[in-house]
């Protein structure tokens, strides 16, 4: 008991770090129309989730002020005919779609995570390059 209340203690004091002007610079010069902006500690990086034109948006970025990641959530509809096609002809396109997510990050470029459910168990992260290609396919919790 003692050592999950340290552990408790810890993880809390975690993650209240100070947040580093580098990161909040570096946002605003990548993100200059963001609202609603708020911070959190993700201990190997601060994540920021606002607005930027009324849609929910997540970027994370290194305490050095390096962007790292940005993430806006998705219609499906307006997703590029070549993703959308793309899904149409895997396997996992009579699943039932839950959520697209467009992901920008410095390794991959821009991609697309569909996240896909059949039944109460089966659900998958399924992830598209702009051209429509099924670059992974991993089943989630």
């Amino acid at each position: 008991m003692t050592l999950l209340m340290l552990a408790s203690v810890y993880m809390a004091s975690a993650q209240f770090r100070k947040l580093p002007a580098e990161v909040t610079d570096s946002f605003k010069v990548k993100f200059p129309t963001a609202t609603q902006v708020s911070w959190r500690d993700r201990l190997n990086s601060f994540q920021a989730e606002f607005k930027e034109q009324g849609q929910p948006v997540k970027a994370n970025f290194a305490s050095n002020g390096e962007w790292l990641k940005t993430e806006k959530r998705y219609n499906y509809e307006l997703l590029p005919a070549a993703v959308k096609d793309g899904f149409k002809k895997s396997k996992y396109a009579e699943w039932l779609i839950k959520e697209v997510v467009e992901t920008h990050d410095k390794k991959d470029g821009q991609e697309y995570r569909i996240t896909v459910r059949k039944g109460d168990f089966s659900k998958r992260y399924l992830r598209f390059s702009v051209a429509g290609q099924l670059l992974d396919d991993s089943l989630t919790l």
